[in-house]
């Protein structure tokens, strides 16, 4: 696909808000030390085929059980003080067992914390309001030049009842509240070598989860770029934020790694590439990410004006029905971060009784599927499903809300789940209006209990997306083309 390169609508715009105090996000990240190519993975422009399947070997692996907690190995953490001063790959290597060699690549991964001392609310401050860069001394924890900590580091899940992705994206953070968050952020990832301190807090993942559908990322996926945004076409099995042991494998930093560097419409060079919306793992297709942070809130803007549109591909077992559906989703399962209870979300066909239970209790979503045409998925044409005897069926969705697992979530309330989505297969049909008696609950129960996170990527693609002028559609989706 040719890619387009053109100076965007939006430079004048951006150029217009930047003398606007940028929201910090959560986590310093330091700027990584370079890397060694002799070590797998890490240096990814120069990964061979022999890298990229001991990459997926390691992968497997990582997803092996652990005998003692029946958890999956890459899940295990190691918490631990450091006895003396010493650099943090002997501190690494004594925790987890392993080689001053290793030790370097789990820190270059991604896969060590350590907690920080106290930061005095003065140095919060200068942290909000600085515009020079941080000095070689402060590379473990670095803040780049526009004040606008590096956006990485975010807890697994977008944040939730603490602190809210929503939140800090669609409002201005105030002083008060910047420093009271920060404060409360104990642990920060160091990707670089440096000298730790005796009694220092460090927490090691010592199996990175790895993700080898990066390695699929070429030129090919890059779908636009200018001199703000970045759109990919993001391959399934990837997820678009940092795994907390493994900071390099991800949408930005693969982006960043194999098809960068970028330059700003100033000409400088993009440190990595910012995220402006999120894609579940499993799914595929058009990713946007901003090469600065006023391109993100343009983009953040837009979506809160609902100036956006997102077309996705659905491929189902029946037939799913057209025109508009408007659901209401339970609110608390809705936040993200949000660790209590299953993580699928529950719906109902059914609207709140006052706007005020709307208001306090559900979010509405809203899509429209407006083609669904029966489809033929051919076994083993690139993809390992097996699609047996069944019909199935290629839906075109637009969606009109954003919300968590929306469309996933609305296809299996209306009997029509996502092939492969382990996650809302077992509750397909089942909805929180239908809880009526004991045997509806009772079936809610027992598909609950079944439920699983996904393993392999889902019948769900992101395939274009439309914002300002700038339009970009996704490759055909894994499951091939129907015909």
């Amino acid at each position: 696909m040719m890619v387009s390169r053109a100076v965007s609508a939006y430079s004048a715009l951006v150029l217009a808000l930047s003398n606007d105090v940028l929201r910090p996000t959560f986590g310093f990240t330091p700027e990584a030390a370079p890397v060694s190519s002799s070590r797998v993975g890490f240096a990814l422009r120069s990964t061979s085929e022999a890298s990229r399947q001991a990459i997926a070997d390691d992968g497997a692996s990582s997803n092996e059980l652990d005998k003692d907690t029946g958890k999956p190995l890459w899940a295990k953490c190691i918490n631990t003080v450091t006895p003396r001063t010493m650099p943090l790959n002997e501190a690494v290597s004594q925790a987890a067992n392993v080689s001053l060699t290793e030790a370097v690549d789990l820190i270059e991964i991604g896969a060590v914390w350590a907690k920080m001392d106290d930061i005095s609310e003065e140095e919060l401050m200068d942290q909000y309001y600085t515009t020079g860069s941080s000095t070689a001394a402060e590379d473990a924890f670095t803040v780049d030049g526009s004040g606008k900590v590096q956006y990485g580091d975010l807890p697994k899940g977008w944040g939730g009842s603490d602190h809210g992705f929503t939140r800090y994206m669609q409002e201005e953070e105030d002083l008060e509240d910047y420093v009271e968050r920060m404060a409360s952020q104990r642990y920060r990832r160091i990707l670089s070598q440096t000298v730790i301190d005796a009694g220092t807090d460090i927490r090691v993942y010592p199996h990175p989860r790895r993700f080898p559908s990066c390695y699929e990322i070429d030129e090919a996926r890059l779908l636009y770029e200018d001199t703000t945004f970045i759109v990919v076409d993001k391959p399934p099995m990837l997820p678009t934020q940092p795994d907390a042991s493994n900071y390099r494998e991800c949408c930005p930093g693969c982006v960043n790694d194999l098809l960068g560097p970028f330059t700003t419409i100033d000409g400088e060079k993009v440190r990595r590439p910012l995220i402006c919306h999120r894609v579940d793992s499993v799914v595929g297709g058009c990713v946007v990410l901003s090469k600065d942070g006023n391109g993100q809130k343009v983009f953040s803007r837009l979506q809160r004006e609902r100036k956006l549109k997102k077309l996705y591909l659905t491929a189902t077992t029946k037939p799913v029905p057209l025109g508009m559906h408007v659901h209401w989703m339970w609110a608390d399962t809705n936040a993200r971060g949000s660790m209590s209870g299953p993580s699928c979300q529950f719906v109902s066909h059914t609207p709140p009784v006052s706007r005020r239970k709307a208001r306090q209790s559900w979010i509405r979503c809203v899509l429209e599927v407006v083609k669904c045409e029966p489809i033929t998925i051919h076994k083993g044409d690139g993809h390992t499903y097996d699609p047996g005897e069944e019909q199935h069926y290629q839906s075109t969705i637009r969606l009109v809300t954003g919300r968590k697992h929306q469309v996933r979530a609305q296809l299996a309330s209306l009997g029509c789940p996502i092939i492969r989505d382990t996650l809302y297969e077992p509750i397909a049909g089942l909805t929180l209006d239908g809880l009526i008696d004991e045997d509806a609950e009772q079936r809610m129960d027992e598909g609950v209990a079944t439920v699983k996170i996904p393993k392999e990527p889902i019948g769900l693609q992101a395939h274009a997306i439309l914002f300002g002028g700038i339009r970009a559609k996704a490759r055909t989706p894994w499951w091939g083309d129907g015909t």
